[in-house]
């Protein structure tokens, strides 16, 4: 099992999750012409938090993770919710594609995980339908103590820099702001607040 099958029952427990994914969502309402014809991918949308706090903007949202755990987890919510606009996928871009086709592709503290930026980008990209959008939310850069000692994925973007490559891909329009400062406890028991950008990127 994966770290994240691992906390996948107690995912939602942690308040943290929840409040910023409301900011999240907050700032995507606020900077997208969100509407009830959307067909909408979150990837990387472990339990679904944020999914479910946009269903009643969107039409409907392929809600996608590779933890078998956090799927079995959305699954429960969406039945016991009735969320029908909502559907749980397990699938893992890094390793294939997807042959489907979006309004709005978006992800919260995901891409610092993934290896290959440029690659998931074009991927992203070739999903989005002509007017659609891409919106990532992540940690700006930081000094590695978010995760600590044997991280293996990215500290954090310079937003600038993710626009480039955006840019490179296909994208336009791009535009991002600060969305939300989340405070985490180090492991020397120091709190310290990371923040977190909204950009969004049209096709």
């Amino acid at each position: 099992m994966s770290k994240f099958d691992d906390v996948a029952r107690t995912w939602d427990e942690n308040p943290v999750h929840m409040d910023r994914s409301i900011s999240i969502a907050a700032k995507m309402e606020e900077m997208l012409p969100l509407n009830n014809q959307m067909k909408a991918l979150e990837y990387g949308a472990g339990t679904g938090i944020l999914s479910f706090l946009l269903r009643q903007k969107l039409g409907s949202v392929t809600m996608m993770d590779n933890s078998s755990e956090m799927v079995k987890v959305m699954e429960e919510k969406v039945s016991y919710l009735k969320a029908n606009n909502l559907f749980p996928c397990c699938f893992n871009l890094e390793h294939g594609s997807f042959d489907h086709s979006f309004d709005l592709v978006f992800n919260q503290m995901v891409l610092h995980h993934i290896a290959d930026i440029h690659s998931i980008f074009v991927m992203f990209g070739n999903m989005i339908l002509p007017g659609g959008f891409l919106v990532i939310a992540d940690l700006y850069s930081e000094d590695g103590s978010f995760h600590g000692d044997g991280f293996d994925g990215h500290l954090g973007f310079d937003p600038d820099e993710l626009k480039v490559m955006l840019l490179e891909v296909g994208f336009r329009n791009i535009v991002f702001e600060f969305c939300y400062s989340m405070q985490r406890i180090l492991a020397d028991g120091t709190s310290k607040a990371f923040p977190i950008f909204l950009i969004v990127a049209s096709k």
